[in-house]
């Protein structure tokens, strides 16, 4: 058995076409657990009324005595789990009527400890199309840890169908965090992966179009900016050395720290260039941070929030 689970907050009016797209899975050997994180909208009593004739569905509310956020919702709708294998999925998003299927036979037939697929976002008003999306397929002989935190192997949250026994090793996750929980939960788990593998095809469509924890973030960087550098902080304990890695994170970070700049989010740039600082190594890197540091100084002297100069803030 599948076993989904769905954490949910204030998705009024998309989490029927979400859970309809589950309920047509040709697949039909799961169950969804669904944990409503407190709405404030018609949102549990939209669930509660689409379930109530098909007992696959479970509905639970977070527990008053866990945080608030996806993750606490995640590990809780877990414990409730009896499946074989681990699917997370979002409120807003929908399924491939194959889905399930498509997955479940590559995993099953060759005990991968995932299987994932491509994902496709779309403005969640428009009609929903499987079958426009192409792209260049994905290479299933990836050093997989490393080009995940490169950004070569983009595994989002939902693209991962999980074998349970291999997952749950590295669960719950954290809920200090309020964005890229499943990163870090997944640059742990890749670490160890030594069978996978990833289909070709679009089976998951990601809507967009509404407020986001990540569109929040790219608008205002304060509000996941610790989160961030937490899921960073992880990769960097775990790459061994490799200075390949370390130097992509460094750009990443510093990327955020010219985002918090263009924002004159002062106290989020120094949370980035203490954090580059603490994980920069070798004399000539060290030197281009100093550099990069003088230039910011000067920068939030005379109150710029533009990127004007942002090539005197690269490495």
């Amino acid at each position: 058995m599948i076993s989904i689970v769905i954490p949910c907050y204030n998705r009024e009016n998309l989490i029927v076409q979400t859970l309809l797209s589950i309920k047509k899975q040709t697949y039909e050997d799961w169950e969804c657990i669904i944990v409503d994180d407190g709405s404030q909208d018609g949102t549990y009593f939209e669930i509660e009324k689409f379930i109530e004739t098909d007992s696959r569905f479970k509905l639970y509310k977070r527990p008053e005595t866990k945080p608030k956020g996806p993750s606490a919702c995640r590990n809780y709708a877990i414990t409730k789990s009896k499946g074989d294998y681990l699917q997370f999925f979002d409120s807003d998003d929908v399924m491939h009527p194959d889905h399930l299927k498509i997955k479940f036979e590559a995993i099953n037939t060759h005990d991968f400890q995932f299987v994932s697929c491509d994902l496709k976002r779309v403005v969640f008003e428009n009609e929903l199309d499987f079958d426009l999306y192409k792209k260049k397929d994905l290479d299933n002989n990836l050093d997989i840890f490393k080009d995940f935190v490169k950004g070569g192997f983009p595994l989002m949250m939902m693209a991962p169908l999980w074998k349970f026994d291999f997952i749950k090793l590295y669960l719950p996750m954290r809920e200090d965090m309020d964005m890229l929980e499943d990163h870090e939960l997944y640059a742990r788990a890749l670490k160890d992966v030594t069978s996978y593998f990833h289909i070709n095809k679009v089976l998951i469509l990601l809507r967009d179009g509404h407020e986001s924890l990540t569109n929040k973030f790219l608008k205002d960087v304060s509000s996941g900016v610790v989160s961030y550098l937490k899921a960073t902080k992880t990769v960097f304990d775990l790459i061994d050395g490799d200075n390949e890695i370390e130097l992509a994170l460094l750009k990443k970070v510093l990327w955020v720290f010219r985002l918090a700049i263009a924002q004159k989010e002062y106290d989020s740039a120094d949370l980035c260039l203490t954090f580059i600082k603490k994980n920069t190594k070798g004399i000539i890197l060290n030197m281009k941070i100093l550099r990069i540091e003088v230039f910011y100084n000067l920068f939030r002297s005379i109150g710029r929030g533009d990127t004007l100069f942002k090539r005197l803030l690269k490495i």
